[in-house]
């Protein structure tokens, strides 16, 4: 079974693909980064037959991510052939094109009554302009596959609030033209969050702001940040966040741990008291794409409380980190202690500047006058994929402030370099300075 969406005309469709799942078209919509495809796609009947065919000249080099999935496809001119066999979300990058992203999304089980009183139902086929707005406690907001709701959502001390449904979340309400650089989502002192299925375009600051929040739950997210700024998911003084199954495309930190009072200082019209420590965050299943700014996983780089503990990153695909950042960054800018956090079945496709980057340090973030540490970090089950270019430009570095200040208990467990496992700690071309017990294993 296919289930394709109807989006309003004046959206902006791709003019360089088509898509055809199992006969039946699939709309290709687009952004100046990347063209994407929503469906919905129950496996149980069967696999699903992909075409994407060209517009206006051939295809001839392919790359499909994750390369986990194993997809290669059979081109024919102007035409791309390949099958899936379960809901996948992934990357189709064509030689000379920007990337294609097609997103499978399992069968919807639950959807709510629009005409239930707590729910604010946004029919398929329209555009709602909102600019900012709220949602009361026990609300569910569902953007029904095929509508674009443009603006931004602020909701303070809401309890029980769901933000769901297939359609497009739309942040070009607001432009960083004007001087905005506005958070997208933004959730302050919220309990029991359900953010799942939507797709988020074109936010002019950080795309999701979880401040000080408890048991929150971000299910088959998908996004696609553009500007610098436009970070993924930011747990900010969050505590009992699971993030699983995303589909992330953002110029800044993918998904990041933070701790500190959100101001103008950081984001436009923005107040968040969240300098409360956080604990318990895991991230898993997903796919990570980081353009020029930011990290794939980041811890920091404001941490102005006690300590951060209890973070894990497990059966991760980072397809890219094309920036100046790093894969693994854990960046301690104030007083926090870092403790007990776990990347777990990572697989890198390609990174640039960065591998490791752990440190404490000082920087333009900092609020807090003394320096913090880490410790009890564990990187297990690791595969990079390596390309000649980045022998000699490819760093990692784990460096602690000074004596009282260090980086101590760096557990690396079965790390590979396109499937080698290493044998020692140079073999990451690293740099270390006040760290202590660091283990190759």
């Amino acid at each position: 079974m296919i289930k394709t969406f109807t989006h309003p005309k004046s959206c902006s469709f791709s003019d360089d693909l088509t898509l055809i799942v199992n006969g039946t078209p699939v709309e290709v919509l687009r952004t100046d980064v990347a063209d994407f495809a929503n469906f919905i796609y129950d496996a149980s009947e069967g696999p699903a037959e992909i075409v994407i065919q060209r517009k206006h000249d051939t295809i001839d080099d392919v790359t499909i991510r994750p390369l986990r999935l194993g997809i290669k496809g059979k081109t024919d001119v102007k035409t791309l052939r390949f099958t899936l066999e379960k809901a996948e979300k992934i990357s189709v990058e064509i030689e000379g094109l920007r990337p294609f992203f097609l997103w499978a999304n399992p069968p919807e089980t639950d959807r709510p009554d629009p005409e239930d009183p707590n729910v604010r139902f946004f029919k398929a086929g329209q555009i709602y302009e909102l600019g900012l707005f709220s949602m009361e406690p026990n609300e569910t907001l569902y953007i029904e596959g095929g509508a674009v709701v443009k603006g931004r959502l602020l909701t303070k001390e809401t309890d029980n609030v769901t933000i769901r449904g297939h359609g497009i979340f739309d942040g070009s309400f607001y432009r960083r033209e004007d001087g905005n650089w506005l958070p997208h989502l933004v959730l302050d002192h919220c309990k029991n969050v359900t953010i799942r299925d939507i797709t988020m375009l074109r936010s002019c600051g950080w795309m999701i702001l979880l401040g000080a929040c408890d048991q929150v739950e971000v299910f088959n997210l998908k996004q696609i940040g553009e500007v610098i700024s436009t970070d993924g998911i930011d747990v900010v003084g969050s505590r009992d966040v699971h993030i699983h199954n995303c589909f992330l495309r953002n110029n800044d930190d993918c998904v990041v741990v933070k701790a500190f009072l959100v101001s103008n200082k950081n984001l436009t019209d923005t107040h968040v008291e969240a300098a409360r420590s956080p604990e318990r965050v895991l991230v898993e299943d997903c796919t990570l794409f980081n353009a020029k700014g930011g990290n794939a996983m980041e811890i920091g780089h404001e941490l102005a409380v006690d300590h951060v503990e209890d973070v894990t990153f497990r059966n991760i695909d980072v397809c890219s980190v094309d920036g100046n950042g790093a894969v693994f960054s854990l960046h301690n800018n104030d007083r926090a202690e870092i403790r007990r956090v776990l990347f777990e079945d990572i697989r890198v496709e390609h990174c640039w500047d960065k591998f490791i980057d752990f440190r404490v340090s000082r920087s333009r973030f900092s609020t807090d006058s003394v320096r913090g540490s880490m410790r009890d970090i564990t990187l297990r089950n690791i595969n990079w994929l390596q390309t000649p270019s980045n022998a000699g430009y490819t760093v990692s570095m784990i460096g602690g402030w000074g004596p009282e200040n260090t980086i101590e208990d760096v557990k690396i467990e079965n790390l590979c370099l396109n499937g080698t496992p290493i044998r020692h700690i140079d073999d990451l071309e690293i740099t270390t300075r006040y760290a202590k017990d660091i283990r190759v294993v």
